[in-house]
């Protein structure tokens, strides 16, 4: 990865391809059946990734915003970037990293090791994923408060929260810690929000924020089985 960095053309995205492949076959050249795994240490350290991922998100909003001056489209778009960056943290962070914790702890020894790597290996790539095209959509979207953006943003900022969500369901599905349904129809129910960011960014930015809400709200009235 280092030398892809320093070489260019076709060679370094030859490198650079090389290196996810050896990233994601190092795993299994060691028994995973090896692997130690601390539950409560292990679901912390992912989740404080994610947290420094959304954190970008909500940098980016100020990074969109600079230089640009105090409008009333301005501030409603910051505000509901902040609330999207919040309902994606409560989307993670709302139980589901305790559930995680628990679920983790009772896989026996000899299997911890593959369902950690399933799910907070592959499952948390889409989750970053997501959020980095998220604060990419969302860093143009406060540029163009008050006109909309064009396609390619639209579909990040739609996108990147779709994906998300679609990383969350996969999550929960490896570790069995909830209800996959809702998640999944968010991720189709967003991405169905790109029309509107082409027409205007506010009307884009209500409307995903009003659909995560939702989703939560819903999922929140169906509590789990114990």
């Amino acid at each position: 990865m280092l030398a892809g960095g320093i070489v260019t053309g076709p060679s370094r995205i030859a490198l650079w391809l090389a290196a996810v492949v050896v990233m994601a076959a190092s795993p299994y050249l060691h028994p995973l059946a090896e692997w130690s795994i601390s539950s409560a240490h292990f679901v912390e350290r992912h989740g404080l990734i994610v947290i420094v991922a959304l954190g970008e998100s909500i940098v980016a909003i100020g990074v969109g915003a600079a230089g640009l001056p105090l409008t009333g489209p301005l501030i409603a778009v910051a505000g509901l970037g902040l609330t999207l960056s919040f309902l994606l943290w409560w989307t993670y962070f709302g139980g589901d990293d305790v559930r995680a914790e628990h679920a983790l702890d009772a896989v026996p020894s000899m299997r911890r090791g593959r369902v950690a790597l399933h799910a907070f290996g592959w499952a948390h790539v889409p989750l970053l994923l997501g959020v980095v095209a998220f604060a990419a959509g969302v860093k143009k979207a406060t540029t163009y408060a008050d006109a909309h953006v064009y396609l390619p943003q639209a579909l990040l900022l739609a996108g990147g929260i779709a994906v998300f969500l679609l990383g969350d369901a996969l999550f929960r599905g490896v570790l069995g810690i909830g209800r996959r349904r809702y998640r999944l129809l968010g991720a189709l129910a967003v991405l169905a929000t790109v029309p509107l960011g082409v027409l205007h960014t506010l009307a884009q930015l209500i409307t995903l924020t009003l659909i995560l809400a939702a989703m939560l709200t819903l999922e929140s009235r169906r509590p789990l089985p114990r």
